[in-house]
C-alpha cells in the first residue's frame, strides 16, 4: 500500500508540472526585464542593513515567507532572528515564544522588532512586492550571489543568481553543473532548486 501511495505521489507531481515554467521562460523573462532585475538587486542590497541576511517570498501581496539573520555581537557569524511562513503582513499576531521557537524560528516572534532592526515599514514590503511583480518574480534574498526567485516548477523553483561582477571562466564552469545551475551571461546564472522533493536535477540544464 505504501509503495502504491509513493508512486501515486510521484505521478501527481509529474502531472502537475506539465505545461509549467521551464528554462526558456526563465531566459525570456530575464531578457524582457533585464534592466529592472539588475536594479532590483541594487535596491535590495541598499535596504538590507550591513551583515544582515534577508529572504522574502510573496505568496500574495500581503502574505510572505520571511527569514532574517542578524549579525552576532561576539563573532562574524549571523544568528537566526526571525523565520515565519505564510505571514500575514496586515494581521500578524505575535505569540509567546517557546524554546522550540527560539531554536527553529529565531530569537523573536515580533515582526515589529524585526522591522525596527531592518529599518523597514509596511511601505517597504509593498515596494519590494511591486518591484518583484513588475518583473514577474516572487522572491529575493541578499545572499551572495543575490537570488531572485522567478516561479515554481512542480515542487521546485526557478531563480536567477545575480553576481556583483561578471563571471570568469572558472566560475562559468562551476555554475554550469548540468543539474541545478546554468551560466547564462555576464553576471547571471539560472538556477533550479528542487526543494522539498530533494536534490533533483533539472534536465534542461544538462549538456548546455
Amino acid at each position: 500500500m505504501k509503495l502504491k501511495l509513493y508512486y501515486f505521489l510521484i505521478l501527481a507531481i509529474l502531472l502537475s508540472a506539465c505545461g509549467m515554467t521551464d528554462e526558456s521562460d526563465l531566459i525570456d523573462n530575464y531578457e524582457n526585464h533585464r534592466i529592472e532585475i539588475q536594479q532590483l538587486k541594487k535596491y535590495f542590497d541598499e535596504i538590507v542593513p550591513e551583515n544582515y541576511l534577508v529572504r522574502i517570498r510573496f505568496n500574495e501581496s500581503d502574505n510572505i515567507d520571511f527569514i532574517v539573520y542578524e549579525p552576532s555581537l561576539n563573532s562574524t557569524k549571523r544568528e537566526l532572528l526571525f523565520r515565519k511562513w505564510n505571514l500575514d503582513l496586515d494581521n500578524y499576531s505575535e505569540e509567546p515564544q517557546t524554546e522550540n521557537d527560539k531554536k527553529y524560528h529565531g530569537k523573536t516572534n515580533s515582526l515589529e522588532i524585526v522591522k525596527t532592526k531592518l529599518m523597514w515599514n509596511r511601505e517597504t514590503f509593498k515596494e519590494i512586492y511591486n518591484k518583484l511583480e513588475s518583473i514577474k518574480c516572487i522572491g529575493i534574498s541578499n545572499r551572495i550571489p543575490t537570488e531572485i526567485e522567478y516561479d515554481y516548477r512542480g515542487m521546485g523553483i526557478f531563480s536567477y543568481y545575480i553576481f556583483n561582477n561578471n563571471l570568469n571562466d572558472a566560475d562559468k564552469e562551476k555554475y554550469s553543473d548540468g543539474c541545478s545551475t546554468l551560466f547564462y551571461k555576464n553576471n547571471v546564472v539560472l538556477a533550479y532548486g528542487s526543494g522539498a522533493i530533494g536534490s533533483i536535477c533539472w534536465s534542461g540544464f544538462k549538456n548546455k
